[in-house]
């Protein structure tokens, strides 16, 4: 009967580690009060990193005249079938 009382008192525990997610920064563990970081420390680095622009999203520049002019010549112009003649 010990031996069911340690495996009922010992799940509970795996369970809430697998709940509590990992700091995005380093990989410990979150904490409930700087949550989803482990740390106010990691949370700063996650600001700075905001701030220097490592997050920004790749934009491609919408006035390429490339595209338009590979348009313009047909290059990229879906293929006419004959029906459409």
């Amino acid at each position: 009967m010990s031996n069911t009382k340690q495996n009922q008192q010992s799940e509970p525990t795996k369970s809430v580690a697998k709940l509590m997610p990992k700091c995005p920064t380093c990989g410990a563990p979150a904490d409930a009060k700087a949550r989803p970081f482990c740390s106010s420390r990691c949370a700063d680095v996650d600001l700075g990193n905001w701030f220097q622009g490592k997050y920004g999203i790749p934009v491609v520049d919408a006035a390429d005249d490339t595209i338009i002019e590979a348009l313009l010549a047909g290059d990229m112009a879906p293929p006419k079938n004959e029906d459409d003649r």
